[in-house]
C-alpha cells in the first residue's frame, strides 16, 4: 500500500481540484498515462475505495489526480472540502488498461472525452506528444458548459503541436453537442492514415460512451480498436445473476509467493483471496476498472461481468478476479504481464 502526502492543491473549476501527491517514503511511483489511482478511506470503521484518473503524465515528475464533486458523492465532497496540504492518503499502486502503448507508428489516435472524462485523456495526450512519433491525435471533447476543464492547457498544447493534435469542442450550453452523425463525419475528416490502424479511446458518462462506441462499431471499426474507461468508478455490490458457479480451487502467484485457495460456490476469486487475508489489488468489484486484472496461466476462468477488457486482452489470458470464477481444476493466475 502507498502512503501519499498532499503537496499542493489546485482548483481547476469551482467544483474540481487537482491534488498533487508524493510518496511519504520518497519512493518513485511508476505508472502509465491514462491509468488511475485507487484511494483507500475508512468511514465508520468501513473501508471505502475510490478510483480517480491521474491527470499527470509520467514525464512530468509529479503524481496528480483531478477530482470533481459528484452528486451525492460522499468521498469527493470530503476530498474537496476537508483535505489540506500535508494530509496523508492511503492508496493502491496505479492501475488501469486505458493506455496508448504504441504512439510512434503512423496511425490516427482518436480521443472522445465527456466532462471529467478528459482527465485520463489529458494525461495521455501530454504523454504521447512529448515523444517522437508520427501518430496524429484528434480530441473530441464534450462539456455541459463553460468553463471547460483543462481548456487553457489543451489549447496551448494544440498550438505547440499543431501538426499532430486537432481539438473539437462540443459545449452543450452553446448548442453544440456530439451526435452519431458528427462522430462518423469527424472520424472520416480527421483520418490521415489507414483507418484499420486507427485507435479509439472513450471516457465519460455511461450514455456518452455507449453512443460513441456503438457509432464506431456501426461504421466498421473493429471492437479491439476501441477502449473505454469510466470517468468515476464507484464501489457497488456485484449484481446477482442466474448462473451458478460451483466451488473450486485456484493457485494465485502474487509477490513471489504461490497461494492455493479454495473458492466457494458463486464466490469470485477476489472474494476468496480477501477471505484468506490475501490482499491482491482491487477497486470497483464489478468488472469495470481492471485494478484486479491478472493473467490466467492455466485452466479456465469465466467472468460474470467485464466492462473493461477487450477481446484481445482476454485472448492473451487477462481475467478480472473480482468477477472471475474458476471452472476447471487446474486454474493458476498471476499478476503481471503475460508470460511474466
Amino acid at each position: 500500500m502507498l502512503q501519499l502526502r498532499i503537496e499542493a492543491i489546485k482548483w481547476e473549476l469551482p467544483d474540481t481540484a487537482t491534488f498533487f501527491l508524493k510518496e511519504v517514503s520518497g519512493k518513485k511511483i511508476t505508472y502509465k498515462a491514462g491509468q488511475f489511482l485507487t484511494l483507500i478511506f475508512t468511514h465508520r470503521d468501513v473501508e471505502i475505495r475510490r478510483s480517480y484518473s491521474l491527470s499527470s503524465a509520467p514525464h512530468e515528475g509529479v503524481l496528480a489526480v483531478t477530482v470533481k464533486r459528484q452528486a451525492n458523492g460522499e468521498i469527493s465532497r470530503f476530498m474537496l472540502t476537508k483535505l489540506k496540504i500535508g494530509d496523508i492518503l492511503n492508496a493502491v499502486e496505479p492501475a488501469g488498461r486505458f493506455t496508448v502503448n504504441d504512439y510512434q507508428s503512423e496511425k490516427d489516435i482518436f480521443f472522445f472525452a465527456g466532462g471529467s472524462g478528459i482527465t485520463p485523456v489529458f494525461s495521455q495526450i501530454k504523454h504521447v506528444l512529448v515523444r517522437q512519433g508520427s501518430s496524429k491525435l484528434t480530441l473530441l471533447y464534450s462539456s455541459a458548459g463553460m468553463p471547460v476543464l483543462f481548456k487553457a492547457e489543451l489549447d496551448q498544447i494544440a498550438t505547440e503541436y499543431a501538426e499532430r493534435l486537432h481539438i473539437h469542442y462540443f459545449i452543450s450550453s452553446e448548442g453544440r453537442r456530439l451526435s452519431n452523425l458528427l462522430v462518423e463525419q469527424l472520424v472520416k475528416q480527421n483520418s490521415h492514415f489507414d483507418i484499420d490502424k486507427a485507435e479509439f479511446y472513450i471516457c465519460g458518462p455511461f450514455a456518452y460512451m455507449r453512443m460513441v462506441r456503438l457509432t464506431l462499431l456501426y461504421t466498421g471499426i473493429e471492437p479491439n480498436k476501441i477502449r473505454k474507461e469510466n470517468f468515476v468508478i464507484e464501489t457497488v455490490p456485484v449484481a446477482g445473476n442466474l448462473v451458478n458457479y460451483p466451488p473450486g480451487r485456484v493457485k494465485i502467484h502474487f509477490k513471489d509467493e504461490v497461494y492455493d485457495i479454495a473458492v466457494g460456490e458463486n464466490q469470485s476469486i477476489l472474494q476468496a483471496a480477501l477471505q484468506n487475508k490475501l490482499a491482491i489489488p482491487y477497486s470497483c468489484r464489478v468488472g469495470a476498472c481492471s485494478t484486479c486484472s491478472a493473467i490466467c496461466k492455466s485452466g479456465k476462468v469465466i467472468m460474470s461481468a467485464n466492462e473493461v477488457l477487450t477481446d484481445e486482452d482476454v485472448s492473451k489470458g487477462w481475467v478480472l478476479t473480482c468477477t472471475g470464477h474458476p471452472v476447471s481444476d487446474d486454474v493458476v493466475i498471476g499478476f503481471g504481464d503475460p508470460g511474466g
